[in-house]
Order: structure tokens, then C-alpha cells, then sequence
């Protein structure tokens, strides 16, 4: 690592070899070019009108992180942080298969895109929590204790006063995919609207009840 030097430079420009010996500019020359190939590395960030210009790059090896300097105002840069050069792709997040290990807030008052597909396009190899919109089903659905299933799946009445009446609720008339009543142990009871086609496992715990209605 290094950072240019104000020996044998020109004054006012570090980057800039001055007038002298053979030796003297042969110094200043590999002083430069040595900052240049550790992309002007050093603790703390540069200073000084001599020092620091407008997209310059530089390594904070107190941080480990790699800045640009934006722009410079009577010899102070201010710099924007490009990412941490000890983390994989510099810690920031690939645009395919990363992951998140924290908490992430969405501050906006848009939406969120949810993935969207077929039946047939679900994961081959679910995992508890995964969520997404089923366009086959025309509904949201996630995937837990073995089984997609609707997210939200209850509408409100489509008439009457205001506000509208939570009356309806909807299911499914054909189960196809494998599925446990609560969490397989607790004495959990469930209901659905009938008739109802099982084409998969429905696991029914010791002390749960089904109603078909």
C-alpha cells in the first residue's frame, strides 16, 4: 500500500513530478506509480489540494473500504463508499442468489414485486416461508408444513354498506399437494367448502377434526 508523497513533486499537485535529478525524478515517477497500483492506499482518507481530486480513487485500509472521491472543496474530498475490499463482491449484494442475514425495511409507498408463475413453475425444492404469486390460481400462496397454500385466501362482499362485510370465504374444490392439519402434533381442527378432490396425502393428527361442508 501507498499514497503519493510531496517529494520531488510540484507544488500544489503531488501527482506531479518536479524538475531535478536524474535520480530525484526517477524517485518521483516510482513514488507516483507505486500509489497508483495500491489505488492510493493508506489509513484515513487523502487531504489536501495537493493530495485529493474529483474521482479519485483510494483504498481506507483502517476500514478496508474503497472510496471515490466525489468531489473537493479547499483541499477536503468528500467521498462515497464503493464497498468493503475483505468482503465477497466488495459486501454488496449480486444481483442473483444472495442472501440476506438481517432485517430489510422497504421504505417506499409503491409495491413490492413478489415472483409470479404457474403452478408447474413453483420451486422443485421448497422451503418453509417461501412466498409468490401463482398465476394458474390466480392468488398468493406460500409454502408451510409441506404444502402451498393461499395467502389470504378470504375476500370481502363485493356489496352492501361501508364498509363491506368480511362474509365469504373461499377454497380451493381439488388438493394437490400433500398436506398436514396444524403443525402435526397440536389438536388443531380445520374446515373447507365442499366438494373436495384429494389427489395428495392429507395427514389428519390424533385430535384434529376435518369438517367437509
Amino acid at each position: 500500500m501507498a499514497r503519493v508523497n510531496s517529494t520531488t513533486k510540484e507544488t500544489g499537485n503531488n501527482f506531479n513530478v518536479a524538475n531535478g535529478t536524474g535520480a530525484q525524478v526517477r524517485a518521483g515517477i516510482n513514488d507516483i506509480f507505486t500509489a497508483l497500483r495500491t489505488i492510493n492506499s493508506a489509513s484515513g482518507d487523502p487531504s489536501g489540494a495537493a493530495n485529493v481530486v474529483a474521482f479519485q480513487p483510494h483504498i481506507d485500509t483502517s476500514t478496508n473500504l474503497l472510496k471515490i472521491c466525489t468531489s473537493v472543496s479547499t483541499g477536503t474530498g468528500t467521498f462515497t463508499t464503493i464497498g468493503d475490499i475483505s468482503q465477497a463482491n466488495l459486501g454488496l449484494m449480486p444481483k442473483t442468489g444472495g442472501t440476506f442475514t438481517g432485517k430489510i425495511t422497504h421504505n417506499y409507498t409503491s409495491s413490492l414485486n413478489l415472483p409470479s408463475g404457474t403452478t408447474a413453475q413453483r420451486d422443485s425444492s421448497p422451503a418453509v416461508g417461501q412466498i409468490r404469486h401463482n398465476t394458474t390460481l390466480n392468488q398468493f400462496e406460500g409454502y408451510n408444513n409441506g404444502a402451498w397454500g393461499a395467502i389470504g385466501g378470504g375476500g370481502g362482499a363485493t356489496g352492501g354498506g361501508t364498509p363491506k362485510e368480511a362474509i365469504f370465504h373461499e377454497n380451493e374444490n381439488t388438493m394437490d399437494n400433500d398436506y398436514t392439519i396444524g403443525d402435526g402434533t397440536s389438536n388443531i381442527n380445520a374446515g373447507v367448502f365442499g366438494p373436495l378432490t384429494i389427489n395428495a396425502t392429507l395427514t389428519i393428527p390424533s385430535g384434529s377434526v376435518v369438517s367437509i361442508v
